[in-house]
């Protein structure tokens, strides 16, 4: 059944403020161009995964990324692993339209992500970002301004919009909140001109309801509002609604089902295979990132602390854009529910914005804030229903110059938030990292301890009851003086010296043919006590005036004090030339700063990729020689080169990696 509208409207249509409109929109969105141009391409993770599969369904003709992601720069940990391939993570409609627009930049400029990988992705991104939200930012705008019935309300709803939100910063990545928002504005300006302002025409039914449908294919609790809307439409018209909007919003849905399809084999996105072992599983000896989150990734947060960071810490709504407390105002105004005439449509935002809180804060495994992000990225596409909110507030209050003052600091703070990130959304909030600062907060890795001290670069002696003659390794290095240069290190088996059980190991380097025998004492040399290096030295006497070379061969460094130990720091994979699977190393540095007789200072330092794996237990190591001011003298790259024994497989590959479900 139809219904008339109420009343006229009594907002604001003004030619000035439709020109102000205009003006704001294309200033906000010519900045954001600005800083798309400047933006580095392919530069997280999230972006990555979704070039993949565009690159692949061009390319290659498949969803498959195996090919593109082993490609230096555009490996993503957002991937699953389905069928021994890999995929993305991201639900496929979308990057598989974005693959037609790519096509046609293909043929018609010649471009492509092989060669021209920044031109064709801002080329792009302008195109499915920058012009279709600033056209609805546009649209919308202009209906909100013809529901305000004051010009300082109507100014403070246009200027949020343009400037204040946080999805501006998101305007230079390939994502899906940006995508979903502007499509949401599409749909609830059409929903506006139907339900209040009694446009029947039949091609409005028709946007709206494919708009409304988008939205929900491109962000999953959206599809709450899609039943929301067709409830309202159902109300309104019952006849339009199911010959019109359901038709239409069936387009959409029709195509995420069946490219769904297409790349998973089956109905259910990817993504919630989430904690399963599509996503947690080992491939060529590396286990995927979500084996083991870093960071904000290990969900840390107990119920209560998360509900706190996500609303007023250091991710939250209300503390990072201030202004949308307007929202919660609007919602508790009497205004909003007695004879508001889009008062179906703010009390939809507000019981959105429950359902998907509520559903967030229910996925315990995922209390990670969206990951690495200037904001919780998965409440961005209500930020349309919140400026609706606010709407109620700047018609109650838009005309006292009270509340003027209240909302102009509430939103420079948003605008700042928004605008503050030049480098892109992928890095955490300003407030986030003030609280880090300050030590409110810690969502930092704890680094892996060394399970004994690494007091020399070499990580373990042999163990074997006799000298082991595959027990010997051969690293080799490109020096920039002399060409290549290697090192091999040795077995020479348990010795006794001067009624000491000890271990010789040979040192040989080429191609000066130097050799050097240790003679270590096994216990020593990788004790838990304070001890020194030298103590687990025993020379001859005739090279006891050797010592101090003897020790600095085994620290790796100049003048190292001897009970100086390597620092733990991360544990990486190794991909090397000796194996199909990657070696696991847990890093260790150490450095030392040497004068010399002229009083100039020079840092030396040496990291270290301990490998149990390995001989000696070293993959590689990497040495630097830099001056005061940090500029680099020398640097030397060692790797394995050989070695006499290896497993074949690594074992992160046999040990099976377990899952969090």
């Amino acid at each position: 059944m139809s219904n008339d509208p109420q009343t006229p409207l009594s907002g604001n249509d003004s030619p000035a403020l439709r020109w102000f409109v205009a003006a704001m929109v294309f200033a906000a969105m010519a900045v954001v161009t600005t800083r798309l141009i400047e933006a580095e391409t392919l530069r997280s993770a999230n972006d990555r995964s979704r070039w993949c599969t565009v690159w692949s369904i061009v390319e290659r003709g498949t969803y498959q990324i195996d090919e593109i992601q082993n490609r230096r720069g555009w490996s993503s940990i957002d991937r699953v692993k389905h069928n021994d391939h890999f995929y993305s993570t991201k639900p496929p409609l979308l990057p598989r339209m974005v693959a037609e627009v790519y096509r046609l930049e293909k043929l018609t400029l010649g471009w492509n992500l092989d060669k021209h990988t920044d031109a064709t992705i801002r080329l792009i991104l302008f195109v499915i970002n920058v012009v279709p939200y600033g056209f609805a930012l546009w649209l919308f705008c202009r209906m909100l301004c013809r529901h305000c019935n004051n010009l300082p309300g109507a100014a403070l709803l246009v200027v949020t919009a343009c400037w204040g939100t946080l999805l501006n910063p998101f305007l230079t990545t390939f994502n899906n909140h940006t995508v979903a928002a502007t499509f949401l504005m599409f749909s609830l300006v059409l929903a506006v001109s139907i339900l209040v302002e009694g446009r029947e025409e039949t091609w409005r039914y028709v946007l709206c309801g494919m708009t409304a449908a988008f939205t929900c294919c491109n962000e999953l609790p959206a599809a709450a509002f899609g039943l929301a809307l067709f409830f309202l439409m159902w109300r309104h018209n019952s006849r339009k609604a199911w010959t019109l909007f359901v038709p239409a919003a069936l387009v959409p849905i029709a195509a995420f089902m069946i490219t769904n399809y297409q790349a998973t084999g089956g109905w259910k996105p990817f993504y919630l295979f989430y904690g399963t072992e599509k996503y947690v599983f080992v491939h060529e000896g590396i286990p995927s990132y979500w084996a083991d989150p870093q960071g904000v990734d290990r969900s840390i947060d107990t119920p209560a602390s998360y509900f706190f960071h996500c609303t007023v810490g250091h991710h939250g709504v209300l503390s990072l854009s201030p202004v949308f407390l307007l929202a919660l105002l609007g919602w508790m105004l009497p205004g909003t529910w007695k004879e508001n005439r889009l008062r179906a449509l703010q009390g939809t935002g507000l019981v959105l914005t429950v359902v998907v809180f509520l559903f967030y804060m229910s996925k315990t495994e995922n209390y990670n804030f969206g990951g690495v992000s200037v904001a919780l990225r998965w409440v961005l596409w209500l930020i349309p229903f919140w400026l609706l909110a606010m709407l109620v507030a700047a018609n109650t209050l838009g005309q006292f110059r009270w509340f003027q003052l209240v909302a102009v600091p509430l939103l420079g703070v948003s605008i700042f938030s928004a605008w503050y990130p030049k480098t892109g959304p992928w890095t955490q909030p300003w407030l986030f990292d003030l609280m880090t600062e300050k030590g409110y907060i810690d969502y930092s890795t704890p680094r892996p301890q060394f399970s004994t001290p690494h007091r020399s670069w070499i990580g373990k002696l042999p163990t074997s009851p006799e000298a082991d003659p595959n027990y010997w390794v051969e690293f080799t290095c490109f020096d920039p003086d002399v060409g290549v240069r290697a090192m091999r290190l040795e077995d020479g088996g348990p010795v006794e010296r001067d009624g000491e059980s000890l271990r010789l190991v040979r040192m040989r380097e080429m191609p000066s043919g130097e050799t050097y025998e240790f003679y270590l004492h096994p216990d020593l040399f990788s004790s838990q006590e304070n001890v020194k290096l030298t103590d687990s030295l025993w020379l001859p006497a005739d090279l006891e005036p050797q010592r101090r070379q003897y020790t600095e061969l085994l620290q790796g460094l100049p003048r190292l004090p001897s009970t100086e130990t390597y620092r733990p720091s991360r544990i990486r994979p190794v991909k090397t030339g000796l194996r199909v699977d990657a070696f696991m190393c847990h890093i260790g540095s150490s450095a030392v700063r040497v004068a010399d007789q002229d009083g100039n200072s020079f840092s030396f330092s040496r990291e270290v990729w301990y490998c149990a794996e390995v001989p000696f237990g070293t993959l590689q190591f990497e040495d630097r020689v830099q001056t005061s001011s940090r500029y680099s003298l020398s640097q030397r790259y060692w790797q394995v080169s050989a070695m006499g024994r290896m497993n074949a497989t690594s074992p992160v590959t046999v040990k099976p990696v377990k899952s969090s479900k």
